[in-house]
């Protein structure tokens, strides 16, 4: 934890993903916003978080770290979750019974990272298709149950979390892109390459940074597209934009609109691992796990 609250001081933006045990409901394309968000809350409250990335970069686009942690609360003998989306997790790499047997628990982590954060003032949250991984966020932060409405949780995400972007909704909103991508298919419109496994929470996270760091780079007024969450109606209004601060963030990333400087070969890394827990590696990735 020393680590991210180090890494915290000079890169203020943390672009997150997170790997669950799926959705308990099955709801229909046409359901209204409010359907929605119950459905959500019911798949939330009743499954346990599986595995968090955090990638944190500073106003440069440049990686300060990037972080996967595993989390051993989900037993998934017992645990409610979604039989097609733990197979899709387990082709895609992820070892659930390692992760049971080595990861840490959630409450700890949260109660953790939760303090750190308290220290550090404007902080910015960058996620994709992201109304899931906040409310996993808030969840854990918390360790309550979501609020009863979509309203209500607008406003709790904007007082906990603060100011949020999701890279989705972003895309929807500028010229030659499209919220139809995923974001796979949005990183190659950009030119950029996946470092590591899709579907694992750090890569995610790390993609997600590089991708957001890069329409900032290109698009204009990237700030007017804070607050909003795809597939979902209300609006996070964080402080900083009902004060409208002027030394808001993306305001002053004047450095971003700038060709960035030369990327490495791959973004500076920090690992942290437990005993007897082996380094893992795919590819060029180090993938980044807490144990």
């Amino acid at each position: 934890m020393s680590l991210i609250e180090d890494c915290l001081r000079n890169h203020r933006f943390i672009a997150f993903d997170t790997e669950f045990p799926g959705c308990l409901k099955d709801t229909s394309k046409n359901a209204h916003d409010e359907q929605r968000y119950i459905d959500m809350s019911y798949s939330v409250d009743r499954t346990k978080l599986i595995q968090l990335g955090l990638t944190l970069f500073d106003n440069n686009g440049r990686v300060g770290g990037t972080w996967e942690i595993n989390f051993s609360d989900f037993d998934e003998t017992q645990d409610e979750r979604n039989d097609n989306s733990i197979e899709f997790l387990k082709r895609n790499g992820l070892d659930l019974k390692k992760i049971r047997e080595h990861g840490i628990r959630i409450e700890g982590f949260f109660s953790d990272l939760f303090w750190i954060l308290k220290q550090t003032r404007n902080i910015t949250w960058v996620t994709f298709h992201g109304s899931y991984d906040i409310a996993y966020l808030l969840k854990c932060f918390t360790g309550e149950a979501l609020p009863e409405s979509q309203s209500r949780f607008a406003k709790a995400v904007a007082r906990i979390l603060g100011s949020v972007y999701d890279l989705k909704a972003m895309a929807g909103r500028f010229e030659g892109f499209s919220n139809r991508l995923g974001l796979e298919s949005l990183a190659r419109e950009l030119g950029l390459n996946r470092v590591g496994t899709a579907h694992h929470a750090g890569s995610d996270s790390e993609l997600t940074a590089r991708v957001f760091s890069k329409m900032a780079n290109i698009c204009d007024n990237v700030e007017e597209t804070e607050r909003f969450v795809y597939g979902f109606s209300y609006r996070i209004m964080s402080e900083r934009i009902k004060l409208r601060e002027p030394q808001m963030d993306l305001a002053l990333m004047i450095g971003l609109y700038r060709p960035p400087p030369p990327p490495s070969p791959f973004p500076m890394i920090m690992p942290m691992f437990g005993p007897h827990f082996p380094t893992l590696i795919d590819s060029d990735f180090h993938r980044l796990s807490m144990y």
